[in-house]
This record gives structure tokens, sequence and C-alpha cells, in this order.
């Protein structure tokens, strides 16, 4: 593990929102595209330790790869190292089924290359999916990660996309509470939570893990969830 995954990332045992994310995901975008007997390779770009993509396999029958500027030393999955500010991801043309990128766009300068590249390995009617903070309500907390270097609003990444020529390129606001996920209905309930003042939030991580806490700040600092499928060739 990195230096910097301990530091910016802590490992947290206990907590389950990864593996809830994942099935969200796999559920929401996946599961309803794709024909699951036969298998279907997915790249995560910033893959860091491997985490998502083994949550992705324990949900099905996926091929995992992953790609990082920093070797993580994986061995459970196709990994290879890419600095992908500048340099082509390391596999050929109409190559996945799904790219997927979580916390990683912001620290990359060189977004076309970024969105061309993943454009580039897909499948025809492969699919893009990838999360990025949202710029409007994480602005006072984005330069406290020292290597985030470009943010992004809704539009912004949408028209990103769009211009890539993704069909059905979106970017939709995203909390990261998975109750909502299930009842988006009880949306509003985060907006008025949101009102509360800054200072409620959690700071440290003695207060990481309190509930209450964690509603707040995730009512607050809000995610972008953009998606798009290759065109048909």
């Amino acid at each position: 593990m990195s230096k910097y995954t301990e530091i910016i990332y802590p490992k947290d045992d206990q907590n389950e929102y990864p593996m809830k994310l994942s099935t969200h995901l796999y559920k929401r975008f996946m599961a309803p595209r794709f024909n699951f007997e036969s298998s279907c390779k997915i790249l995560d770009i910033g893959c860091c330790t491997g985490k998502a993509l083994r949550l992705f396999g324990e949900l099905n029958n996926f091929d995992l790869y992953g790609v990082d500027i920093r070797d993580e030393n994986i061995d459970d999955i196709t990994f290879k190292t890419c600095n992908i500010e500048h340099e082509r991801l390391p596999f050929p043309d109409n190559y996945f089924d799904v790219v997927y990128s979580k916390s990683v766009l912001e620290h990359v300068r060189n977004t076309d290359n970024f969105i061309s590249e993943s454009l580039r390995v897909l499948k025809p009617a492969g699919l893009f999916l990838g999360l990025t903070p949202d710029w409007n309500s994480q602005h006072e907390i984005f330069w406290d990660d020292y290597t985030h270097v470009k943010p992004f609003t809704r539009k912004g990444l949408r028209d990103a996309l769009r211009i890539h020529n993704f069909k059905g390129a979106e970017c939709e606001y995203f909390y990261q509470l998975p109750f909502l996920w299930e009842y988006p209905s009880l949306t509003f309930l985060a907006k008025l939570v949101a009102l509360l003042p800054e200072s409620w939030k959690w700071k440290d991580e003695e207060q990481r893990n309190t509930k209450d806490r964690k509603l707040i700040r995730f009512s607050k600092e809000k995610m972008l969830l953009s998606f798009g499928v290759k065109r048909g060739e």
C-alpha cells in the first residue's frame, strides 16, 4: 500500500460503504447491460490497491484490470502502471466492456487524454462510469488533498463526455449516502441537513464513524457521477 493511500484513505475494516457503492453501481448500470454468462472485462483507472475491482468481481463474472501511476504490487488482478496525464492506456482498442474510475479525474490536468483513452479502449456499446468531487459543494476542502489539480462542475464534466462523442452522456449529483440510493425520494432530507453549520461535519478520525457527523458531511459534500456509452462502430 502506498503512503498516499495510508494518509488520504485510512484503513477502516468496519466501513461497509465500498461494497454498498459497488453493488449499487453494478445493479444500476452494469447488470441491465451485459450478459454475464460470458466474461466481461472491466478496467479501473487509478485502481490503487484494487479494492473496488475485487468488489465488482465478487458481484459477477468480470475479468479484472487496473492501472495506476504508482506500482501497487497487486498480484490478483491484471495490473499495469500508466500515467494517464500523457500516456496511452496500455491496452488495445475496443477491449473493455466497462471503464470505471473513482476520485481520479480531479488528479489529472489532461482531461482530454483521460476521456479519449477511456473511449478508445472501450468496446462499442461499452460503458464509461466515473465519480469525481463536485466543485460547487466541495470547494472549501478540495485543495486539502495536495494532489488535486482540476475541479469539475456537473455541466463541465457532462459536456466533456459529449464533446468526446459518448452516447447518452450525462453527469448527475451523487450523495455518498446509501439510503438515498434505495430511496431517492428522501433526497430532500439531505438538502435540509446540508443547511446545518459547516462546523458540525466530521473533521478527524475520532468523529469519522459517528453516524450523525457522516450524515451531515455527506449531505453537504456531493460527488459527480458521470456516465456514457461508446457508440457502435
